[in-house]
């Protein structure tokens, strides 16, 4: 049987190849070092996605999850309880409240490459992607600006990997400071309503609904992270995907109406979030493989969007693609709560980043990749232009 080293500078630098060699060879493989099934096939990975109640939530979808989060959020929960969070939680990332941020953003974005452009270069993760991410959530969840900021240092301390590629995403100590941080602001927000995620799962307490200070706490936290892990690695992937395939950037130049092609094939083709976990509530089997109860599942969906006996010529960035059925947001009843947040604020920066930046280039051999097995995405990407 194969082994597949999860955790070498050539993996974390591309590890499509070796998901390529798992979907030939071990579709569902376990990795002695962690225990963990990995489950590299598209249909696979579908099929579970599509079985919450096989392939369950409950242990929580981080490859290693914390107590403070396991059963609170959505990410850890099943259905039917799961089904009325998110419809409390969906309430506040609506698209008129993402329409509210995006004149922000603009500003923003704006202000940045002009102070920027005389230099001609600079990190893109620490001086465009992390502040407008972290600005346009603290907006959306009704953070105060100070508390945004700490938020945004937090997040660099995200999936370093101290206790291994598969470890927590964050530090004890860390997350302890995330959980104050956001505990003060919704004493804060008690007495300061505004229209944002906060106000909204205050006002759902108030009416009722069985939504606890710690689940308000740990959903935001969800959130936060979360938003972390996705578009804040997803743009400078985008960014990436485009510099790698300068013809295809310069189609998007020429004709705007494909940004969102762009977009959707950026998030198929390098997804940031590259697996979530599952454990099976029963006997499972996957491939023609026994899973036993108990066990722990990460779903490779980053694997799943390159398989090719689901999506023709997957290895290619292709704008011309078309719809097809990828993970880059999820499927099934834990798709990605924040997908269309997302799309809207790409859909509203890269625009103006390809006009200002045009020919740009990567200085590669300097960029720093996240190394863990949840997230792809990088720590410093220097971008000339």
């Amino acid at each position: 049987m194969a082994s597949f080293d999860l955790a070498s500078d050539a993996f974390f630098d591309d590890p499509y190849p070796t998901y390529r060699q798992m979907r030939a060879e071990q579709p569902a493989y376990q990795c002695p070092k962690t225990n963990l099934w990995f489950v590299s096939r598209h249909r696979d990975v579908a099929d579970a996605l599509a079985k919450p109640d096989l392939f369950s939530s409950s242990a929580g979808n981080a490859l290693s999850d914390s107590p403070l989060r396991v059963g609170k959020t959505l990410g850890s929960i099943d259905p039917p309880r799961h089904d009325e969070l998110r419809r409390i939680i969906i309430r506040g990332v609506t698209p008129a409240r993402i329409e509210l941020v995006l004149p922000w953003i603009r500003a923003e974005l704006a202000r940045r490459l002009d102070v920027l452009s005389p230099h001609r270069q600079c990190d893109f993760v620490a001086d465009i992607s992390r502040p407008l991410l972290f600005g346009a959530l603290g907006r959306m969840l009704g953070l105060g600006p100070g508390s945004a900021r700490k938020a945004s240092d937090l997040s660099e301390r995200l999936f370093r990997g101290q206790a291994g590629p598969a470890g927590p995403a964050l530090a004890d100590e860390d997350r302890a400071e995330v959980v104050v941080l956001l505990t003060e602001e919704l004493a804060r927000r008690r007495l300061e309503r505004d229209d944002d995620l906060f106000s909204v799962l205050i006002a759902a307490q108030a009416a009722g609904a069985p939504l606890g200070d710690a689940e308000i706490v740990a959903n935001m936290m969800t959130v936060l992270l979360a938003g972390n892990a996705s578009i804040g690695h997803f743009l400078p992937n985008l960014m990436h995907a485009l510099w790698r395939h300068p013809g295809q950037r310069l189609r998007v130049m020429a004709d705007l109406s494909l940004v969102d092609a762009a977009i959707e094939e950026a998030v198929r083709w390098d997804t940031s979030t590259q697996c979530f976990a599952r454990t099976t509530s029963a006997p499972a089997e996957i491939a023609g493989v026994d899973i036993p109860p108990g066990a722990r599942v990460a779903l490779l969906y980053a694997s799943a969007n390159r398989d090719e006996t689901a999506i023709g010529y997957a290895e290619r960035f292709d704008l011309t693609r078309g719809k097809v059925r990828h993970f880059g947001f999820g499927f099934g009843p834990h798709i990605c709560l924040g997908a269309s947040a997302t799309r809207a604020i790409l859909r509203t920066i890269l625009p103006s980043l390809l006009a200002a930046l045009r020919e740009f280039d990567i200085d590669i051999a300097r960029a720093e990749r996240v190394r863990h097995l949840m997230v792809r995405g990088f720590r410093s990407l220097p971008i000339i232009w």
